[in-house]
């Protein structure tokens, strides 16, 4: 029983990881830096019972694992934010209007403008 219960498990892991975003394991200062600025601004704001907070500095959970796999194909523009709010809002059993959600997407909004601005002259 208990080979049968390990092997499901690692099957579960195989699944968990094959599913992730292609890019979620690579380094990017650019989702780095939008990490850093949803831990900022919305470390507090919950989504469903969980702190976003929680989910970034805590990786080693099921939520936080699929928090940040979903906020990094959101970022990388893989998924619409409907998507987003779909899917971690229903793994989390959040609302699409809890504070959390609507905190990660103001600061999407904020990275992509900060992306599309001119440079400055100097």
């Amino acid at each position: 029983m208990r080979a049968l219960v390990a092997t499901a498990v690692a099957l579960g892991g195989a699944a968990l990881l094959a599913a992730c975003a292609p890019d979620a394991w690579k380094a990017s200062p650019g989702y780095d830096g939008f990490l850093d600025q949803v831990q900022k601004a919305c470390y507090y704001q919950r989504i469903g019972v969980v702190n976003v907070g929680d989910m970034l500095t805590n990786p080693g959970n099921m939520q936080s694992t699929y928090f940040i796999d979903e906020t990094s194909r959101l970022y990388a523009g893989k998924i619409t934010r409907d998507s987003w709010t779909s899917a971690v809002t229903a793994f989390i059993q959040g609302r699409a209007s809890d504070p959390g959600v609507r905190c990660v997407l103001e600061q999407l909004d904020k990275a992509q403008a900060a992306q599309s601005a001119p440079p400055v002259r100097k």
